[in-house]
């Protein structure tokens, strides 16, 4: 396997030094010649979901183009596959140069953060003959966005969204269905695959050029460890792509960041020990439990700063650093294709992969993503709940949103730039109004029964 290194001719029309770390994105971040000390200084930032791997419910007009009755274009894979490989390339070339560009980084840096996650497919690293994907033309647009962030201060969390097989069996693994990673008779010839991937993305990513820009690499997003019965194989997989990093890179190498794999925090109490620059990271999300989502508002406003926070501190004490890699305000599954392109929503009752009951009578997706129509108190609600999960994740080494944005503002609650227009979200994430030293903590029987992860939001796709 042979990644490139770049000679950037665009890039050099920009700026006279393409790889010149001397920006800041605000007061309160270094630039980027000089350390960020995590742990010190909070990581506060948004996921680019849906640039570089398409997922339904960010970008639905890729979807929406085939017949409503065409239910099987569910994925990237299947998307690539029912266009063909030319108008795929064409119809992605185009949403990459479009769906993200270089103002949006600058609005970034505007908004007070200093980091951006940017999740990137297998294919864009490897190409196989027999997967349909538009394979390595995203790679160009993952450096052309780390160059952007560079411009602006921004640090880049480069992070392996899928694997060979898929390591989940959700849409925004590639492929839905079944899981083909560390399972089934190409399990462990995918987890090799992958392995060799992630092994020259970070050593790509330890180059000088790089090492400022990039200083964290997501090894690999949500495998589905409560889905795959052999959890100590999973594991293994982990302390052999440490291994692996490490050798190839030395201690050049960025900082690693492992998924708990929606294990309960506690069970990785003292895993990465004999390590160094390693990251447990957690995703947390209200909507998929279905005892959360049926609590008061005021209740919602405050969990965070209770179980998920304590969580955090913890896993802090007992593993090492810990953070919450995606996040959202959404207090529902309601948006549009969220669960999947066919399924419904636990909200209402109607998802066919779950039990089929609503979690409180008379629920109603109705209206729910109708942004200019929610009132006044309803947007104070969604700050409150914002501005709160993000200061519970400062017990850990921060925080990054999911998402920074969606297609037309589709599914608001996901949509980071839109409550930041808006005023639902803090227009300087490093001067927020509302905090966990508002809250009175209770413990309460639904808390103590949660696993310190809840599901993502395509968990309602087949599991093995």
């Amino acid at each position: 396997m042979f990644l490139k290194k770049y000679i950037f001719i665009i890039i050099a029309q920009t700026t006279p030094d393409p790889f010149d770390d001397s920006a800041s994105p605000n007061p309160y971040t270094p630039p980027l010649s000089e350390p960020f000390v995590y742990g010190e200084q909070m990581i506060r930032g948004v996921n680019l979901g849906g640039w570089l791997v398409i997922e339904p419910f960010i970008t639905p007009s890729l979807f929406d183009q085939f017949p409503a009755s065409e239910k099987k274009v569910v994925d990237e894979w299947t998307l690539c596959e029912r266009l063909g490989p030319e108008e795929a390339r064409r119809q992605l070339e185009t949403h990459y140069d479009t769906f993200v560009v270089e103002h949006d980084f600058e609005l970034m840096a505007q908004m007070g953060l200093n980091h951006v996650r940017i999740p990137i497919g297998h294919w864009a690293v490897l190409a196989n003959p027999d997967e349909p994907y538009v394979g390595l033309v995203a790679w160009d647009y993952l450096i052309k966005g780390i160059q952007w962030a560079r411009k602006y201060g921004l640090r880049v969390m480069v992070e392996l969204h899928t694997a060979p097989g898929s390591q989940n069996g959700w849409n925004h693994s590639g492929r839905q269905g079944t899981i083909g990673w560390l399972n089934g008779t190409q399990g462990v010839f995918n987890a090799d695959r992958t392995l060799a991937i992630v092994e020259a993305m970070a050593r790509h990513f330890s180059d000088p050029e790089w090492s400022h820009a990039v200083p964290l690499f997501g090894v690999l997003n949500e495998p589905a460890m409560t889905s795959l019965k052999n959890h100590a194989a999973m594991m293994e997989w982990y302390h052999k792509s440490y291994d692996t990093i490490r050798n190839s890179t030395g201690d050049n190498g960025p900082t690693l960041s492992y998924h708990d794999g929606f294990l309960p925090l506690p069970m990785w109490s003292h895993f990465f020990e004999n390590t160094t620059r390693v990251i447990l990271e957690t995703h947390l999300y209200l909507i998929f439990d279905q005892g959360l989502v049926y609590m008061p508002r005021e209740v919602q406003a405050e969990f965070p700063c209770g179980a998920w926070r304590k969580s955090l501190v913890r896993s802090m004490n007992e593993t090492g650093p810990t953070m919450v890699g995606e996040f959202s305000v959404a207090t529902n599954d309601c948006g549009k294709y969220l669960n999947g392109i066919g399924h419904g929503n636990r909200y209402e009752g109607t998802d066919n992969l779950v039990k089929n009951i609503p979690v409180c009578k008379n629920c109603t997706c109705v209206g729910s993503e109708d942004w200019k129509s929610w009132t006044d108190e309803y947007k104070q609600f969604l700050k409150l709940f914002a501005e709160r999960q993000m200061d519970a994740y400062e017990s850990g080494i921060g925080w990054f949103f999911w998402t920074y944005k969606t297609e037309n503002h589709v599914n608001p609650h996901w949509d980071y730039l839109l409550g930041w227009k808006e005023g639902w979200l803090p227009l300087d994430a490093n001067k927020r109004v509302h905090s966990c030293s508002e809250v009175k903590i209770q413990e309460t029987p639904t808390a103590s029964l949660l696993p310190s992860s809840l599901l993502d939001p395509m968990a309602a796709s087949t599991e093995v």
